[in-house]
């Protein structure tokens, strides 16, 4: 995508500025410098995104044992299954990694069940000194922590308990451990070491059968992947082939308004939501499970400013933002929109990978959704809803619209688009590997924007990635 020559002035505008108060833009640029700047904090100081989490301890758990059971279904798929798997995880071990995960948790949090769990991936990976050591400070606990230890040494360590005692181990755990991988892992190796077969043969059964249930979603997801990586390539070829205009609409660009105003629009549609919550967070603190419904009305009145600015200029959001196709343009607009979901798919697996082989691989809990798993069902309709409809909407048009339209009245394509897509992925508080994929997505639909005249295929695109990711959590940790 080719820079357009040149770079349009600061003309003035046809009609009389519309007026915008002093206060409320110093007011505004004060929250968003806030808004925008507050992530840096966590990460200048490399805090665990742990901090964030509401529900960390039980987050991590349905994470770990959902993969651990689809781990052992790939273990009984086909080769190219299980290596395109290991591929996409960076060929890290489960359970090494579980691990990893689960003695940073161990550090904020003083849970017998996080010891457990810690205790039985420890002895899963084979470090058996490493597990005596921990049963041993365990001993000097009389209370639960006591019993499990127990347990752990009977599945792993010194000699083998007798069989009577082994069948009281797993009724133990059975009465006090939910049905997962880890307490049907302990069974297994408690089966093995008093030679029991049949106790053996079903704990593996229940975790191969929750596996592969979570096998065939995430088959289904990586069906929709592959459509969807087909279209961009079909969409690329005719694009390639046909070698028509890639306009989808007529926003103009830069736009017609000063640089000034465009800067007013941009803080009052960043920074007044921001502001409007945090007073209704104070006012109504037990209003939690609205929170949704309030950001969506907090984020009206920036179709109010926006929309009065540009009827007082002639003009409309639609045809600011190019929201109404040309006659010709429909084609183009699932062509583009294809083409940027499935470069933004390529690009997201090439950053988690080449991330992980230099040791820069996403955190689990960074940008981590506890709301799609443990809010109720109106709840999570409203938090979908939000994320996948709402949300790419409200930061198109801010951040691709406003900010981006307005710093290309001063600023080439290239560069417009790199600070508008940095200040885009300021506010999300990822660490590298996610910044940089909110990055370049940002920059993704600017260049778009630019080159489309309108706000639409970003939009759609900002949509369908949330969708994706919705998607995977739902299928594979909700349900």
């Amino acid at each position: 995508m080719s820079e357009p020559e040149g770079v349009a002035q600061d003309s003035a505008p046809l009609r009389a500025r519309p007026h915008f108060s002093i206060l409320v833009t110093a007011v505004c640029s004060i929250v968003v410098a806030i808004y925008v700047g507050l992530p840096l904090g966590p990460l200048l100081r490399d805090a665990s995104p742990l901090g964030q989490l509401d529900r960390p301890e039980e987050s991590l758990e349905r994470l770990v044992t959902r993969e651990l059971d689809l781990d052992e279904a790939l273990r009984h798929a086909r080769g190219w299954e299980r290596r395109v798997y290991r591929a996409l995880s960076a060929g890290d071990s489960p359970i090494q990694e579980a691990l990893t995960w689960y003695d940073e948790l161990a550090e904020t949090i003083d849970s017998s069940e996080i010891e457990l769990r810690r205790a039985i991936l420890t002895g899963e990976s084979g470090e058996t000194d490493r597990l005596e050591e921990r049963i041993a400070r365990w001993k000097e606990d009389h209370g639960p922590s006591a019993r499990m230890a127990e347990w752990v040494r009977a599945a792993y360590l010194g000699t083998p308990p007798s069989a009577e005692t082994g069948h009281a181990f797993m009724a133990e755990i059975r009465d006090a451990i939910e049905p997962n991988w880890f307490a049907d892992t302990l069974s297994q190796r408690l089966a093995d070491r008093i030679g029991d077969a049949k106790t053996r043969a079903l704990a593996d059964s229940h975790i191969l059968a929750r596996g592969r249930v979570l096998q065939q979603r995430q088959r289904l997801l990586w069906t929709l992947v592959a459509l969807l990586l087909l279209g961009a390539c079909l969409a690329i070829v005719r694009m390639l082939t046909a070698r028509s205009s890639a306009r989808v609409g007529d926003a103009p660009l830069p736009p017609d308004w000063a640089t000034g105003d465009g800067y007013a629009l941009f803080v009052r549609a960043l920074g007044a939501p921001q502001a409007i919550v945090l007073v209704l967070y104070f006012l109504l603190r037990q209003a939690a499970p609205v929170d949704n419904v309030l950001v969506i009305a907090a984020d009206l009145p920036i179709f109010w400013w926006v929309g009065r600015y540009l009827r007082e200029r002639d003009s409309s959001i639609p045809a600011s933002f190019g929201l109404v196709p040309r006659r010709d343009g429909w084609a183009r607009l699932v062509g583009a929109t294809l083409i940027l979901i499935g470069v933004a798919l390529v690009l997201d697996a090439a950053i988690d990978t080449s991330g992980a082989l230099v040791g820069l691989k996403a955190h689990w809990a960074d940008g981590f959704s506890e709301d799609l798993l443990w809010q109720p069902r109106w709840a999570f309709v409203m938090t979908v809803f939000n994320a996948t409809v709402w949300a790419p909407i409200i930061e198109e048009m801010t951040f691709r619209g406003l900010l981006y339209g307005t710093l290309r009245t001063r600023l080439g394509v290239r560069s417009a688009a790199l600070l508008s897509a940095g200040i885009f992925a300021l506010p999300h508080g990822y660490a590298v590997a996610g910044s940089l994929s909110v990055l370049v997505s940002g920059i993704l639909w600017a260049v778009a924007y630019e080159r489309t005249r309108s706000l639409l295929p970003g939009l759609l695109a900002h949509s369908a990635n949330n969708i994706m990711s919705t998607l995977w959590v739902v299928t594979l940790l909700r349900l």
